[in-house]
């Protein structure tokens, strides 16, 4: 999506990927429509895990070395574990071998929706640390990558289809 508005995205809302990264996304869903069968497209945001290179490591690493952190405060989002995507993943493939006519595309992301500052204020908060967190536009932290203003997802079919909630990423976060 090209991150405007304020509003949740759906899943048949139009497509307007800014930049390589959200284009090749696009192509990969594109292929698997193109492909037929019984597929699955879980579309997710703002991963984080205990593992790999993710926001929560980061804040976690320079939060610890540093007593401010300057951070994008104008772009919203829902932070996702990965553990609750796994979990998503093993109950969407239970409910699709039930019936095999099952296939689409789903949204599923953390609640609440927040921003990178907010996050980043909660990450310092659970780790007890001190560092300041203070908010800035995207305008002032520039990235060789545009990146949306507006990642919120509408996770209502998951949640009508499969019974599946949108995870308290606080929740997640605690177990990072």
């Amino acid at each position: 999506f090209d991150g405007s508005g304020d509003r949740p995205w759906r899943e048949g809302d139009p497509t307007g990927p800014l930049g390589v990264y959200g284009a090749t996304k696009l192509a990969g869903e594109q292929g698997i429509a193109a492909a037929g069968g019984q597929s699955a497209v879980l579309r997710t945001a703002w991963v984080f895990s205990a593992h790999g290179t993710n926001f929560v490591r980061t804040m976690l690493r320079l939060g610890a070395e540093r007593e401010e952190l300057r951070v994008v405060a104008d772009q919203h989002g829902g932070p996702t574990p990965a553990a609750d995507i796994a979990a998503t993943c093993l109950t969407m493939i239970a409910a699709m071998r039930a019936d095999a006519t099952r296939r689409g595309i789903w949204h599923y992301s953390g609640a609440p929706d927040t921003t990178w500052a907010g996050f980043a204020r909660a990450i310092m908060a659970e780790a007890g640390l001190a560092c300041r967190v203070v908010d800035i536009p995207s305008s002032d932290y520039p990235t060789p990558a545009r990146r949306p203003g507006n990642s919120r997802l509408d996770c209502t079919a998951i949640a009508r289809d499969f019974g599946i909630a949108r995870p308290d990423w606080r929740a997640g976060l605690r177990d990072v």
